[in-house]
């Protein structure tokens, strides 16, 4: 599995990505035949991802989930794609980076250790 966000590939957690599909739009209440019901008109939907992602014994100067932090405060949209295969594809879509999670499990002062970090993003216009 290749998932590249703004040029970076980044390893990810096994079984670390969840794809969301929120429809958008507008419910008004009707009465129809006697009983009341929530009419729906969807205008489309809005993909987001949760991604889990590690980074080993990576300096913080060179991290990318240092990286991906400094590019969410500015704010633009950046290019994501998602390659497995046969089984699942994002491709030529921007995202809008809303979190950056980092966790550090074993401490900084390990020897070796891993940093974690969870990204959140949501779909950007072309």
């Amino acid at each position: 599995m290749t998932v590249t966000l703004d040029t970076k590939a980044l390893s990810v957690e096994g079984g670390g990505i969840e794809e969301t599909v929120e429809p958008v739009g507008s419910f008004v209440d009707r009465w129809i035949n006697g009983e009341y019901k929530k009419e729906a008109k969807i205008f489309g939907a809005v993909r987001s991802w949760a991604i889990r992602c590690y980074e080993n014994n990576v300096a913080w100067s060179s991290s990318t989930a240092k990286y991906l932090k400094e590019r969410a405060k500015a704010g633009n949209k950046v290019s994501f794609s998602i390659e497995e295969g046969n089984l699942h594809s994002v491709s030529s879509t921007y995202v809008y980076i809303l979190v950056v999670d980092v966790a550090y499990r074993k401490g900084s002062k390990a020897a070796s250790f891993i940093r974690n970090f969870t990204l959140r993003l949501q779909e950007a216009p072309p």
